[in-house]
Protein backbone atom coordinates (compact mmCIF):
# COMPACT_ATOMS: atom_id res chain seq x y z
CA UNK A 1 0.00 0.00 0.00
CA UNK A 2 1.40 3.44 -1.16
CA UNK A 3 2.09 5.78 2.12
CA UNK A 4 -0.04 8.72 2.22
CA UNK A 5 -0.82 11.56 4.45
CA UNK A 6 -4.10 10.14 4.93
CA UNK A 7 -2.52 6.37 5.99
CA UNK A 8 0.11 8.16 8.43
CA UNK A 9 -3.00 10.10 10.48
CA UNK A 10 -4.44 6.44 11.21
CA UNK A 11 -0.58 5.20 12.54
CA UNK A 12 -0.86 3.57 15.88
CA UNK A 13 2.14 5.81 16.95
CA UNK A 14 0.56 9.05 15.61
CA UNK A 15 -2.53 7.47 17.58
CA UNK A 16 -0.36 7.15 20.96
CA UNK A 17 1.46 10.05 20.55
CA UNK A 18 -1.10 12.61 20.63
CA UNK A 19 -3.04 10.44 23.20
CA UNK A 20 -0.20 10.84 25.44
CA UNK A 21 0.06 14.60 24.90
CA UNK A 22 -3.48 15.10 26.05
CA UNK A 23 -3.36 12.92 28.90
CA UNK A 24 -0.08 13.93 29.77
CA UNK A 25 -1.12 17.35 30.72
CA UNK A 26 -4.62 17.29 32.73
CA UNK A 27 -5.40 19.32 35.34
CA UNK A 28 -7.92 19.29 38.28
CA UNK A 29 -11.62 20.57 37.27
CA UNK A 30 -12.96 23.10 39.84
CA UNK A 31 -16.53 21.20 40.54
CA UNK A 32 -18.06 23.62 42.91
CA UNK A 33 -17.53 21.21 46.08
CA UNK A 34 -14.98 22.95 47.84
CA UNK A 35 -17.42 26.52 48.12
CA UNK A 36 -20.65 24.48 48.62
CA UNK A 37 -18.75 22.96 51.93
CA UNK A 38 -17.41 25.98 53.35
CA UNK A 39 -20.80 27.42 52.92
CA UNK A 40 -22.72 25.05 55.32
CA UNK A 41 -19.71 24.94 57.57
CA UNK A 42 -17.63 21.45 56.78
CA UNK A 43 -14.26 22.85 56.86
CA UNK A 44 -11.75 21.48 53.94
CA UNK A 45 -8.35 20.84 54.32
CA UNK A 46 -5.03 20.62 51.41
CA UNK A 47 -4.31 16.73 51.20
CA UNK A 48 -0.80 17.54 51.14
CA UNK A 49 -0.83 19.68 54.22
CA UNK A 50 -2.96 17.19 56.02
CA UNK A 51 -0.43 14.01 55.45
CA UNK A 52 2.23 16.25 56.40
CA UNK A 53 0.81 16.99 59.75
CA UNK A 54 0.05 13.58 60.97
CA UNK A 55 3.78 12.20 59.43
CA UNK A 56 4.91 14.84 62.34
CA UNK A 57 2.25 13.52 65.14
CA UNK A 58 1.14 9.87 64.31
CA UNK A 59 -2.51 9.07 65.26
CA UNK A 60 -3.11 6.75 67.73
CA UNK A 61 -5.04 3.65 65.89
CA UNK A 62 -7.77 2.19 67.56
CA UNK A 63 -8.49 -2.25 67.28
CA UNK A 64 -11.97 -2.33 65.52
CA UNK A 65 -13.63 -4.98 66.04
CA UNK A 66 -14.58 -6.36 62.97
CA UNK A 67 -17.93 -8.55 62.39
CA UNK A 68 -17.80 -11.57 60.56
CA UNK A 69 -19.87 -14.78 59.35
CA UNK A 70 -19.27 -16.55 62.19
CA UNK A 71 -17.28 -16.52 65.57
CA UNK A 72 -13.82 -17.04 65.98
CA UNK A 73 -13.45 -20.62 67.50
CA UNK A 74 -11.08 -21.07 70.75
CA UNK A 75 -8.03 -22.80 71.02
CA UNK A 76 -7.66 -26.20 70.92
CA UNK A 77 -5.73 -26.49 73.84
CA UNK A 78 -5.95 -27.27 78.00
CA UNK A 79 -8.35 -23.68 78.58
CA UNK A 80 -11.06 -25.12 76.16
CA UNK A 81 -14.10 -25.96 78.09
CA UNK A 82 -14.51 -29.12 75.35
CA UNK A 83 -11.31 -30.18 76.36
CA UNK A 84 -11.04 -33.54 78.11
CA UNK A 85 -8.24 -34.64 80.37
CA UNK A 86 -8.30 -38.30 79.04
CA UNK A 87 -6.93 -39.06 75.87
CA UNK A 88 -9.02 -41.24 73.28
CA UNK A 89 -7.31 -43.26 70.70
CA UNK A 90 -8.79 -42.65 67.31
CA UNK A 91 -9.20 -44.51 64.15
CA UNK A 92 -10.48 -42.72 61.22
CA UNK A 93 -11.34 -43.62 57.67
CA UNK A 94 -8.41 -42.22 55.92
CA UNK A 95 -5.98 -44.37 57.92
CA UNK A 96 -4.70 -47.95 58.92
CA UNK A 97 -3.51 -49.65 61.69
CA UNK A 98 0.27 -50.82 61.12
CA UNK A 99 0.42 -54.15 62.01
CA UNK A 100 -2.84 -54.83 59.89
CA UNK A 101 -4.97 -57.61 60.29
CA UNK A 102 -3.52 -58.66 63.39
CA UNK A 103 -3.82 -55.62 65.23
CA UNK A 104 -7.34 -55.31 64.03
CA UNK A 105 -8.06 -58.63 65.75
CA UNK A 106 -6.25 -57.62 69.15
CA UNK A 107 -8.37 -54.53 69.11
CA UNK A 108 -12.34 -56.27 68.50
CA UNK A 109 -11.06 -59.29 70.16
CA UNK A 110 -11.92 -61.39 67.08
CA UNK A 111 -10.97 -64.71 65.87
CA UNK A 112 -10.97 -65.24 61.99
CA UNK A 113 -12.55 -67.63 59.38
CA UNK A 114 -9.83 -67.21 56.22
CA UNK A 115 -11.13 -68.26 53.06
CA UNK A 116 -14.63 -68.96 54.21
CA UNK A 117 -17.78 -67.35 54.31
CA UNK A 118 -21.79 -68.52 55.25
CA UNK A 119 -22.89 -71.28 53.38
CA UNK A 120 -25.92 -69.79 52.39
CA UNK A 121 -23.43 -67.00 50.66
CA UNK A 122 -22.08 -69.44 48.62
CA UNK A 123 -24.70 -71.32 47.48
CA UNK A 124 -26.31 -68.23 45.93
CA UNK A 125 -23.11 -67.41 44.55
CA UNK A 126 -23.30 -70.39 42.66
CA UNK A 127 -26.68 -69.16 40.70
CA UNK A 128 -26.66 -68.55 37.00
CA UNK A 129 -26.88 -64.84 36.27
CA UNK A 130 -28.22 -63.63 33.09
CA UNK A 131 -25.51 -63.23 30.19
CA UNK A 132 -27.06 -59.83 29.61
CA UNK A 133 -26.61 -58.32 33.55
CA UNK A 134 -22.91 -59.76 32.92
CA UNK A 135 -22.83 -57.64 29.69
CA UNK A 136 -23.87 -54.60 31.95
CA UNK A 137 -21.08 -55.54 34.68
CA UNK A 138 -18.91 -55.20 31.87
CA UNK A 139 -20.05 -51.91 30.56
CA UNK A 140 -20.01 -50.57 34.24
CA UNK A 141 -16.39 -51.44 34.20
CA UNK A 142 -15.52 -49.80 30.94
CA UNK A 143 -17.49 -46.64 32.23
CA UNK A 144 -15.77 -46.57 35.59
CA UNK A 145 -11.93 -46.28 33.93
CA UNK A 146 -12.58 -46.01 30.36
CA UNK A 147 -15.88 -43.77 29.26
CA UNK A 148 -16.06 -40.88 32.15
CA UNK A 149 -15.25 -37.75 31.22
CA UNK A 150 -13.51 -36.47 34.49
CA UNK A 151 -9.51 -35.16 34.02
CA UNK A 152 -8.00 -34.40 37.20
CA UNK A 153 -4.05 -34.71 37.66
CA UNK A 154 -3.39 -38.39 39.07
CA UNK A 155 -0.50 -38.52 41.46
CA UNK A 156 2.34 -38.46 40.18
CA UNK A 157 4.96 -40.91 38.68
CA UNK A 158 8.21 -41.85 40.53
CA UNK A 159 10.74 -43.84 39.53
CA UNK A 160 12.86 -45.27 42.60
CA UNK A 161 16.17 -45.58 40.75
CA UNK A 162 16.22 -41.37 39.61
CA UNK A 163 13.59 -40.21 42.52
CA UNK A 164 14.62 -36.55 42.06
CA UNK A 165 13.45 -37.03 38.59
CA UNK A 166 10.05 -35.54 37.63
CA UNK A 167 7.92 -37.28 35.21
CA UNK A 168 4.99 -35.46 33.15
CA UNK A 169 1.39 -35.10 34.84
CA UNK A 170 -0.61 -37.62 34.05
CA UNK A 171 -4.61 -36.20 33.44
CA UNK A 172 -7.16 -39.05 34.23
CA UNK A 173 -10.20 -40.49 36.59
CA UNK A 174 -9.40 -40.58 39.87
CA UNK A 175 -9.72 -43.16 42.45
CA UNK A 176 -12.47 -41.68 44.29
CA UNK A 177 -14.73 -41.31 40.77
CA UNK A 178 -14.00 -44.48 39.37
CA UNK A 179 -15.12 -46.46 43.11
CA UNK A 180 -18.00 -44.28 43.16
CA UNK A 181 -19.40 -45.50 39.58
CA UNK A 182 -18.54 -48.85 39.86
CA UNK A 183 -20.02 -49.73 43.00
CA UNK A 184 -23.34 -47.56 42.10
CA UNK A 185 -23.73 -49.24 38.39
CA UNK A 186 -23.34 -52.66 40.55
CA UNK A 187 -25.41 -52.17 43.17
CA UNK A 188 -27.80 -50.96 40.84
CA UNK A 189 -27.97 -53.60 38.69
CA UNK A 190 -28.36 -56.62 41.29
CA UNK A 191 -31.37 -54.58 42.29
CA UNK A 192 -33.08 -54.36 38.83
CA UNK A 193 -32.42 -57.87 38.75
CA UNK A 194 -33.64 -58.54 41.84
CA UNK A 195 -37.54 -59.34 43.26
CA UNK A 196 -39.60 -55.99 43.93
CA UNK A 197 -40.69 -57.06 47.28
CA UNK A 198 -36.86 -57.66 48.20
CA UNK A 199 -35.87 -54.34 46.66
CA UNK A 200 -38.80 -52.64 48.89
CA UNK A 201 -37.47 -54.09 52.05
CA UNK A 202 -33.35 -52.45 51.38
CA UNK A 203 -32.89 -49.09 52.24
CA UNK A 204 -29.66 -47.59 50.05
CA UNK A 205 -27.92 -44.88 51.57
CA UNK A 206 -24.26 -43.02 50.80
CA UNK A 207 -21.59 -41.48 52.11
CA UNK A 208 -22.82 -42.10 55.97
CA UNK A 209 -20.33 -41.89 58.82
CA UNK A 210 -20.85 -44.25 61.98
CA UNK A 211 -18.66 -43.67 65.48
CA UNK A 212 -18.20 -46.34 68.32
CA UNK A 213 -16.35 -45.66 71.67
CA UNK A 214 -15.12 -48.40 73.95
CA UNK A 215 -13.15 -49.58 76.79
CA UNK A 216 -9.90 -51.57 76.00
CA UNK A 217 -7.67 -52.50 79.04
CA UNK A 218 -7.29 -49.11 80.68
CA UNK A 219 -7.04 -47.00 77.29
CA UNK A 220 -10.56 -45.10 75.78
CA UNK A 221 -10.57 -45.76 71.97
CA UNK A 222 -13.11 -44.85 69.55
CA UNK A 223 -13.41 -45.72 65.63
CA UNK A 224 -14.75 -43.17 63.24
CA UNK A 225 -15.50 -44.55 59.82
CA UNK A 226 -17.40 -43.85 56.99
CA UNK A 227 -19.69 -46.01 54.50
CA UNK A 228 -19.53 -45.24 51.09
CA UNK A 229 -22.59 -47.17 50.30
CA UNK A 230 -24.95 -49.14 53.84
CA UNK A 231 -27.49 -51.15 52.65
CA UNK A 232 -30.55 -51.60 55.16
CA UNK A 233 -33.10 -53.77 55.80
CA UNK A 234 -36.22 -54.33 57.67
CA UNK A 235 -34.93 -57.15 59.71
CA UNK A 236 -32.00 -58.22 61.19
CA UNK A 237 -29.29 -59.86 58.99
CA UNK A 238 -29.14 -63.75 60.07
CA UNK A 239 -26.77 -66.43 59.23
CA UNK A 240 -26.20 -70.32 59.91
CA UNK A 241 -22.51 -70.91 60.63
CA UNK A 242 -21.88 -74.25 61.62
CA UNK A 243 -18.17 -72.86 63.53
CA UNK A 244 -17.38 -76.92 64.73
CA UNK A 245 -15.94 -77.71 61.37
CA UNK A 246 -14.45 -74.17 60.72
CA UNK A 247 -10.47 -73.27 61.45
CA UNK A 248 -10.20 -69.89 63.24
CA UNK A 249 -6.91 -68.09 63.42
CA UNK A 250 -6.72 -67.48 66.98
CA UNK A 251 -5.92 -63.40 68.44
CA UNK A 252 -2.24 -63.07 67.70
CA UNK A 253 0.51 -61.52 70.51
CA UNK A 254 1.52 -58.79 69.21
CA UNK A 255 4.34 -58.20 71.73
CA UNK A 256 7.05 -56.32 71.93
CA UNK A 257 4.18 -53.97 70.16
CA UNK A 258 1.14 -52.42 71.88
CA UNK A 259 -2.36 -52.76 69.91
CA UNK A 260 -3.01 -48.86 70.35
CA UNK A 261 0.37 -48.19 67.98
CA UNK A 262 -0.72 -45.44 65.12
CA UNK A 263 -3.53 -44.74 66.97
CA UNK A 264 -3.41 -40.90 67.94
CA UNK A 265 -4.34 -39.44 70.89
CA UNK A 266 -7.41 -36.73 70.71
CA UNK A 267 -8.57 -34.90 73.51
CA UNK A 268 -11.51 -33.10 72.05
CA UNK A 269 -13.90 -35.97 71.85
CA UNK A 270 -17.63 -37.19 72.49
CA UNK A 271 -17.88 -40.36 73.88
CA UNK A 272 -21.27 -41.08 72.21
CA UNK A 273 -21.49 -43.49 69.57
CA UNK A 274 -23.51 -42.67 66.13
CA UNK A 275 -25.09 -45.22 64.29
CA UNK A 276 -26.34 -43.04 61.21
CA UNK A 277 -30.58 -44.09 61.33
CA UNK A 278 -32.80 -43.20 63.56
CA UNK A 279 -34.26 -46.17 66.03
CA UNK A 280 -37.95 -44.95 64.38
CA UNK A 281 -36.92 -45.85 61.11
CA UNK A 282 -38.24 -49.07 59.69
CA UNK A 283 -35.36 -50.34 57.46
CA UNK A 284 -32.87 -49.64 59.88
CA UNK A 285 -30.90 -52.28 60.41
CA UNK A 286 -27.32 -52.92 58.84
CA UNK A 287 -27.33 -55.64 56.26
CA UNK A 288 -24.33 -54.77 54.03
CA UNK A 289 -21.67 -51.98 54.13
CA UNK A 290 -19.54 -50.99 51.13
CA UNK A 291 -16.38 -49.26 51.65
CA UNK A 292 -13.63 -47.64 49.21
CA UNK A 293 -9.91 -48.14 49.42
CA UNK A 294 -9.01 -44.78 47.54
CA UNK A 295 -4.89 -44.69 47.51
CA UNK A 296 -4.86 -41.32 47.62
CA UNK A 297 -6.86 -40.82 50.86
CA UNK A 298 -6.07 -43.51 52.72
CA UNK A 299 -2.42 -44.05 54.13
CA UNK A 300 -0.30 -44.75 56.94
CA UNK A 301 0.65 -42.11 59.30
CA UNK A 302 4.41 -43.03 59.03
CA UNK A 303 3.83 -42.32 54.81
CA UNK A 304 5.12 -45.90 54.14
CA UNK A 305 2.43 -47.64 51.78
CA UNK A 306 -0.13 -49.88 52.75
CA UNK A 307 -0.30 -53.00 52.69
CA UNK A 308 -2.30 -56.26 52.09
CA UNK A 309 -2.30 -56.98 55.44
CA UNK A 310 -3.78 -53.25 56.20
CA UNK A 311 -5.98 -53.48 53.69
CA UNK A 312 -7.81 -56.35 55.29
CA UNK A 313 -7.68 -55.35 58.71
CA UNK A 314 -9.57 -51.96 57.74
CA UNK A 315 -12.34 -54.07 56.34
CA UNK A 316 -12.16 -55.55 59.83
CA UNK A 317 -12.48 -52.61 61.69
CA UNK A 318 -15.04 -51.04 59.16
CA UNK A 319 -17.36 -54.06 59.91
CA UNK A 320 -16.95 -54.03 63.61
CA UNK A 321 -17.69 -49.78 64.09
CA UNK A 322 -20.88 -50.41 62.21
CA UNK A 323 -21.76 -53.79 64.07
CA UNK A 324 -21.30 -51.99 67.52
CA UNK A 325 -23.03 -48.57 66.80
CA UNK A 326 -26.02 -50.47 65.92
CA UNK A 327 -25.44 -52.75 68.92
CA UNK A 328 -25.28 -49.27 71.04
CA UNK A 329 -28.16 -48.07 69.37
CA UNK A 330 -30.47 -51.42 70.49
CA UNK A 331 -29.18 -52.10 73.88
CA UNK A 332 -27.68 -48.84 74.92
CA UNK A 333 -23.95 -47.70 75.76
CA UNK A 334 -22.87 -49.51 78.33
CA UNK A 335 -23.67 -53.35 76.75
CA UNK A 336 -21.14 -55.88 76.79
CA UNK A 337 -22.23 -59.42 76.12
CA UNK A 338 -25.20 -59.30 73.44
CA UNK A 339 -28.37 -61.47 73.79
CA UNK A 340 -27.85 -62.39 70.22
CA UNK A 341 -25.42 -61.94 67.78
CA UNK A 342 -25.29 -59.06 65.01
CA UNK A 343 -24.10 -59.76 61.54
CA UNK A 344 -23.05 -57.21 58.92
CA UNK A 345 -21.79 -57.98 55.72
CA UNK A 346 -18.84 -55.98 54.54
CA UNK A 347 -17.61 -55.47 50.98
CA UNK A 348 -14.27 -53.50 50.33
CA UNK A 349 -13.06 -52.61 47.00
CA UNK A 350 -10.28 -50.59 44.83
CA UNK A 351 -12.20 -51.04 41.70
CA UNK A 352 -10.63 -53.85 40.85
CA UNK A 353 -9.77 -56.51 43.91
CA UNK A 354 -12.45 -56.91 46.49
CA UNK A 355 -12.41 -58.25 50.26
CA UNK A 356 -15.91 -59.64 51.16
CA UNK A 357 -16.37 -60.70 54.69
CA UNK A 358 -18.98 -61.29 57.07
CA UNK A 359 -18.93 -60.20 60.80
CA UNK A 360 -20.22 -61.78 63.53
CA UNK A 361 -20.49 -59.40 66.69
CA UNK A 362 -21.09 -61.18 70.08
CA UNK A 363 -19.25 -58.70 72.31
CA UNK A 364 -18.47 -55.44 73.54
CA UNK A 365 -16.12 -56.41 76.22
CA UNK A 366 -12.82 -56.79 74.12
CA UNK A 367 -10.45 -56.65 76.92
CA UNK A 368 -7.88 -59.87 76.87
CA UNK A 369 -8.20 -62.88 74.95
CA UNK A 370 -10.44 -65.14 77.24
CA UNK A 371 -14.09 -65.28 76.87
CA UNK A 372 -16.50 -64.48 74.65
CA UNK A 373 -15.22 -63.38 71.24
CA UNK A 374 -16.29 -61.82 67.70
CA UNK A 375 -16.34 -63.71 64.89
CA UNK A 376 -15.18 -62.61 60.98
CA UNK A 377 -15.31 -64.60 58.18
CA UNK A 378 -13.66 -63.69 55.00
CA UNK A 379 -12.74 -63.97 51.32
CA UNK A 380 -9.82 -61.45 50.15
CA UNK A 381 -8.25 -60.71 47.10
CA UNK A 382 -10.98 -61.43 44.29
CA UNK A 383 -10.42 -59.65 41.11
CA UNK A 384 -12.93 -58.45 38.64
CA UNK A 385 -10.40 -58.21 35.95
CA UNK A 386 -7.18 -57.65 35.13
CA UNK A 387 -7.13 -54.53 33.00
CA UNK A 388 -9.63 -51.91 31.85
CA UNK A 389 -7.83 -49.53 29.59
CA UNK A 390 -6.96 -47.77 26.30
CA UNK A 391 -5.34 -50.40 23.92
CA UNK A 392 -4.31 -48.97 20.34
CA UNK A 393 -7.38 -46.68 20.83
CA UNK A 394 -9.71 -48.76 21.47
CA UNK A 395 -11.32 -49.76 24.98
CA UNK A 396 -10.13 -52.93 26.41
CA UNK A 397 -11.56 -55.01 29.19
CA UNK A 398 -9.39 -58.31 30.15
CA UNK A 399 -10.12 -61.33 32.45
CA UNK A 400 -13.30 -60.56 33.46
CA UNK A 401 -14.40 -62.85 36.37
CA UNK A 402 -17.97 -63.32 36.91
CA UNK A 403 -17.25 -64.73 40.69
CA UNK A 404 -16.91 -61.39 42.03
CA UNK A 405 -20.45 -60.24 40.82
CA UNK A 406 -22.24 -63.35 41.56
CA UNK A 407 -20.76 -62.51 46.11
CA UNK A 408 -21.94 -59.62 45.75
CA UNK A 409 -25.85 -60.63 44.55
CA UNK A 410 -25.34 -63.11 47.24
CA UNK A 411 -24.62 -60.66 49.72
CA UNK A 412 -27.79 -58.51 48.50
CA UNK A 413 -29.96 -61.24 48.65
CA UNK A 414 -28.97 -63.29 51.89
Amino acid sequence: MKLSQILNRQHIDFMFKKHWAVQGKRFPIDTGLEHLLKEKGIPVEDALEFVKVHERKPLSKERINIVGAYETPLPLDENNPDYKSRPCLTLTNTNVLLEGISQAQVLTKTVIAEDKLPNKIEELAEISIPKLVHEGVKKAILSANVFDCEQKKLPKVKDPARPAYNFPRILGISDRRRNEIITNKLLQLVEKSSDFELSQTRYVLNDVECKTVFDKEDDLIQFQDMSHILVTSNKPLTHELPERDIPFVKIPDLYPVKYSVTLPPQHFYDEKSIYPIQPSITNKHPHTTWLHFNRTEVSNIYETPVTDAQIHGRSLTHAFTVATAYAKQLHGEEVQDLPEPIYVNCIQTDGQKYHFGVFELNTLNVDGVEGTKNVWYCKNDVKLYDRSCYFNGMPVLENYNPKVFGYINAFYHC
